[in-house]
Order: structure tokens, then C-alpha cells, then sequence
């Protein structure tokens, strides 16, 4: 009974923290990027300056946009240390954009690439 009772609460806690981790986590799209970022790394304005930067320079392939990204948080005032990595997921049938994902936790990466691909499927008639 006890063991059954703990393997509970250890389940509850686990699906709580991934929950927790994901309603951190904003997701904010352009006509050609989905960037997926915690709330405390930058603001909506921020993101919707740099996406409309992206938009500007058009499709690129992750090496490009790893670059040109690493070379302009800060002009757009987001804290390029605080990046602890960087994710871009080309698209699939699951995702129209190209996916780009800032961690400030390596250990939420599981979690932004699910919001990331759910933002994308709620989106998907726009």
C-alpha cells in the first residue's frame, strides 16, 4: 500500500514539473519561425522584433540561423549568456515553421520542443 502511495505521488510530481516547465515556456510565430523561449529571457515585444528580423532575412538552414541568431540577441536586447542552448527544428509535417527554441535550463528541453510542436498544431488553419 505504501510503495503504491509513493510511486503516486512520485508520478503526480513528475507530471506537475513538467507541467510547471511548460507554462514557463511563451511560443511566438512568424509567417516563417516558431521561437519558443522562457518568460524571463525576453519580452513579447523583443521576440516579435527579432521575428520580424527572421521574416526579413527569410528561410535559412540551422547553421545560418545559429549564426546570424548568436549575433543579434543582444541588438534586440534578449541576454545571449543566459543561453544555455539553442535548438532549431526544420519543418516537418508536424510543423509548418522552422522550430527555434532558447534554453535557459538544458533540463526543459523535453518540455519546449513538446510546447513548441503543440503551439504549431494549435496553429495550424492560420
Amino acid at each position: 500500500m505504501n510503495a503504491r502511495c509513493t510511486l503516486g505521488v512520485i508520478a503526480l510530481l513528475f507530471l506537475a514539473s513538467i507541467a510547471w516547465a511548460a507554462s514557463n515556456l511563451n511560443s511566438s510565430r512568424s509567417n516563417i519561425y516558431r521561437l519558443t523561449y522562457p518568460s524571463d529571457l525576453a519580452s513579447p515585444a523583443q521576440v516579435k522584433a527579432l521575428l520580424a528580423e527572421l521574416d526579413k532575412m527569410g528561410p535559412a538552414d540551422e547553421a545560418k540561423l545559429k549564426q546570424w541568431l548568436a549575433a543579434n540577441f543582444r541588438r534586440f536586447g534578449i541576454a545571449d549568456d543566459r543561453i544555455k542552448k539553442l535548438i532549431v527544428l526544420p519543418p516537418s509535417k508536424e510543423m509548418r515553421e522552422t522550430g527555434i527554441i532558447l534554453l535557459t535550463n538544458t533540463a526543459d528541453e523535453a518540455a519546449a520542443i513538446a510546447v513548441t510542436l503543440k503551439s504549431s498544431k494549435s496553429n495550424s488553419s492560420e
